[in-house]
């Protein structure tokens, strides 16, 4: 029998959706050494890459961000700027790591190597000739990288002393630590973006608590992410929270992917058994259907290092939780062969990645585990009042026979107690109690005469306790002596035995451990892939087409955020080929422009994710990385100016942006002298049309003067866009006929001058006569006329004070008049 989920799984869902993570990082010249270990995973990821001359270490925070660790060691001998990049936040709302610094000789090579030849990976044979240790490590990291085996080879060493300091010997130590696998990582793999874009571009946003004293947990805000986290289980909302982290660049992975999405948010009822059909009846949806039977898929991962643990004791709502889990897991399995038996294209969808690993992981072996479990434990089982003992009747008759003493035993007890007690005269109440460590002991509610214990003299008191009318006395008999012989510990006893037989069904589940440990991956992976589904339903997304070319065309593309804010989002198409390849876009404040570059990089971020993206059609290259020089938060901790951030974002696009690229630029060079701003931005955006590899950009600005062929030549490269407006005719900035503007929200080719600043503060709520005011100036400097001071009553009165204190001078006669009594006048007038 399986008991209903309980504390357990009211635990599990109070857990952190990020896995603890231990990293290790040295710099070497250019060359960046990382390692990180997840605990739950029990992975360990190594890599190395080239760290450009650059005081910000953006390689450094780039693989921070992507790992999230809360612990990085590093050595005593790095430089205090790169020791200064691995303590610094990466963002605003993620905590800054915690940073160790350890002995030198933790990184040395040798001792690296020697750690390294004593893992013990799943699926490596304990006597594994070192030859072929070493071939086999090869095909999972670069061991002629020296940057990777130092960093792999310390983390393992601080792993050993950190997770099991009761382990003396240091091979011994190593060979215990549980590291089912490594993994090698490569940014040249991923669509990389930095902290900043992330933040400008809201795919994370964490909304702290609203304790005053920080005391709760952080979630997840108005974001990408949290819109489309509809995943039910701890490892999925971990993984899609990774696939956020490392979008791909594997064009196969990413089509299987939107593939799977495809099928899985298709319905079905045809072909299924009456079983199935009950099950469906409050849900037709195949994800409803998944997500049900997901949710009871737990940490399995976390329970089977519990089990292999020699000093964890497992409990009833462990083995619980275990069993229902793998029960899911079988589910599972038969639910998608439902789907594939209800469908014509079968075939194509059976090779699907997913649908393969499930159904080659997911085997009998399974059905044998939940049947052994099911045999060996029963979970309705109570002994006595406990609820400790949950091993099956049947399995041991001694602890059968020990269970049913121990049933009867308060009968019994009560039974000798009273035989006890009429040996005492006048003595009414008492019985026999169980101590644990102590024995059989006679209670009694007050202490016993003198008299009474002549009578009796085998009762000796052994303590009290309470106080006043609680005050209780126990005694050792006769009686209670032979109930310590003869039963003994007899409910410890019982525990002794279970815990035994637990250990031996442990190590018959281990053997399974490698299968069900990578079932319940692919479990999170479905729970992913049936969250996306589920999004792309919900919000009308469409498939986007992948593509080696570098190009970028969308079809009435959305902002996923800003369309679930408003009642109507007006969608926009883009068109980026070898023409075109820089789209300088212009129109007034309050357009749209900021959102409709932001939409363009979301739906290229959402496609190497895998998922369907807000458009009718989308075609996209594959993109290696997103640059952006976006408005974004202000710290007091980076000493530089706004304007200083805004060259900075623009120096690393320069540097690094390829054809395969996309750049966003808005309003950059606003932050400085018109002059100024407009030169960095023409020479900007001029550098990129000259060049071979020309990025993929959208620019939006003010500057007119981009429009005029001295600033920006004429190049096929370059196309001008502008968010259409309706003006009323021969407005000419009237300040009365501003709120007749009405924005379109449509890109359309061309070029548009006024930024209507008027009319947007005027939709901000400004005031009328500051507006007026500044119809005003804007007028008189249009005009080449001078602007004449604001006539308001104080100013007029003050002016008109003025006139008369000069009036009385011109009038005054300096050389009959009075000096010191007109002066006299004058100064107190």
């Amino acid at each position: 029998m399986e008991p209903e989920g309980g504390e357990g799984e009211a635990a599990e869902e109070q857990e952190e959706d990020q896995a603890q993570v231990y990293m290790t990082c040295i710099l070497q010249g250019n060359r960046l050494g990382a390692a990180y270990y997840e605990l739950d995973s029990a992975t360990l990821y190594v890599m190395d890459a080239w760290e450009e001359e650059n005081a910000d270490y953006p390689c450094v925070q780039l693989v921070k961000f992507q790992a999230q660790p809360a612990i990085i060691y590093t050595s005593t001998k790095m430089e205090e700027s790169f020791i200064g990049s691995l303590r610094k936040q990466v963002d605003e709302e993620t905590q800054g790591a915690e940073v160790k610094l350890v002995k030198s000789s933790y990184f040395s090579y040798e001792q690296a190597w020697h750690r390294l030849m004593q893992l013990q990976l799943r699926g490596m044979h304990r006597d594994l000739p070192q030859k072929e240790r070493i071939h086999y490590l090869n095909t999972l990291m670069n061991l002629e990288s020296e940057m990777q085996v130092r960093a792999a080879g310390a983390l393992i060493a601080i792993l050993q002393q950190e997770l099991m300091p009761e382990s003396s010997d240091a091979e011994d130590g190593v060979s215990r630590l549980r590291i089912f696998n490594v993994s090698e990582l490569s940014l040249n793999g991923f669509l990389n973006l930095d902290a900043t874009t992330y933040d400008a571009l809201q795919v994370f946003q964490v909304d702290k608590h609203p304790s005053h004293m920080g005391i709760g947990k952080p979630k997840e805000g108005f974001s990408v992410f949290g819109m489309m986290n509809k995943c039910v289980t701890l490892m999925g909302r971990r993984l899609l929270r990774t696939w956020f982290s490392r979008p791909i660049l594997d064009w196969a992975a990413l089509n299987d992917r939107l593939d799977t999405v495809s099928f899985v948010g298709l319905r079905f009822l045809e072909s299924l058994t009456e079983k199935k059909i009950s099950v469906l009846k409050s849900s037709h949806d195949l994800t409803q259907l998944l997500q049900n039977t997901m949710k009871q898929v737990k940490s399995i991962p976390r329970l089977l290092q519990k089990f292999a643990s020699p000093s964890f004791l497992s409990s009833r709502t462990d083995w619980s939780t275990f069993l229902k889990s793998i029960n899911a897991l079988i589910e599972i399995r038969q639910t998608l062969a439902a789907f594939l038996s209800s469908r014509q294209d079968r075939v194509q969808i059976s090779n699907l990645e997913i649908f393969q690993k499930v159904f080659s992981t997911v085997t009998e072996d399974f059905a044998y585990v939940s049947d052994l479990v099911k045999g060996v434990l029963d979970f309705d089982q109570t002994c006595g009042e406990a609820c400790d003992t949950f091993v099956a009747r049947g399995i041991c008759q001694e602890l059968d026979e020990l269970k049913a003493i121990y049933d009867g035993l308060p009968q019994f007890l009560d039974e000798i107690a009273s035989s006890e007690i009429k040996k005492l005269p006048h003595q009414r109440q008492g019985s026999i109690v169980y101590i644990p460590q102590v024995g059989y002991l006679m209670c009694f509610p007050g202490e016993l005469k003198p008299e009474v214990l002549e009578i009796a003299p085998d009762f000796q008191l052994a303590f009290k306790s309470g106080c006043g009318n609680d005050e209780e006395f126990f005694y050792h008999t006769t009686k209670t002596r032979e109930l310590d012989e003869v039963l003994g510990d007899i409910y410890y006893k019982i525990l002794d035995m279970e815990r035994a037989i637990l250990k031996e069904l442990e190590s018959k589940v281990q053997k399974y451990e490698p299968a069900v440990r990578y079932s319940a991956d692919l479990t999170a992976q479905l729970d992913c892939l049936v969250s996306m589904a589920i999004s792309a339903g919900e919000y009308n997304y469409n498939r986007p087409r992948l593509v080696e070319d570098d190009i970028l065309i969308i079809k009435n593309g959305r902002h996923p955020l800003q369309e679930l804010t408003v009642d109507t989002f007006v969608p926009n198409n883009t068109q980026i080929e070898e023409k075109g390849r820089i789209c300088v876009v212009t129109g007034p404040n309050y357009s749209g422009k900021s959102v409709y570059i932001k939409q363009v990089a979301l739906i290229v971020f959402l496609s190497h994710i895998g998922s369907f993206v807000p458009a009718d059609e989308a075609v996209i290259g594959i993109t290696d990385r997103i640059f952006t020089r976006l408005p974004c938060k202000q710290s007091t901790k980076v000493p530089q100016s706004t304007f200083m951030t805004d060259l900075h974002q623009i120096s690393v696009m320069l540097r690094y942006a390829t054809s395969k690229s996309l750049c966003l630029i808005d309003e950059f060079g606003s932050g400085t002298m018109s002059a100024d701003g407009i030169g960095l931005l023409c020479s900007t955006l001029h550098h990129f049309a000259g060049s071979e590899s020309s990025p993929k950009i959208l620019a939006c600005t003010h500057f007119s003067e981009l429009s005029e062929g001295c600033f920006l030549p004429k190049s096929q490269r370059i196309a001008f866009y502008t968010m259409s407006i309706l003006e009323p005719t021969g407005n000419n900035g009237d300040p009365n006929r501003l709120a007749d503007i009405v924005f379109l929200y449509r890109l359309v080719p061309g070029y548009q001058a006024p930024s209507y600043g008027l009319h947007c503060a005027e939709l901000a709520g400004v005031p009328h006569e500051i507006i007026n005011r500044a119809a005003e100036i804007l007028e008189s400097m249009k005009m080449g006329k001078p602007i004449h001071r604001l006539q308001v009553p104080k100013i007029v009165a003050r002016d008109r004070e003025y006139q008369e204190l000069v009036d009385q001078l011109v009038a005054f006669d300096c050389k009959n008049g009075d000096v010191n009594k007109f002066l006299h006048e004058l100064l107190s007038f």
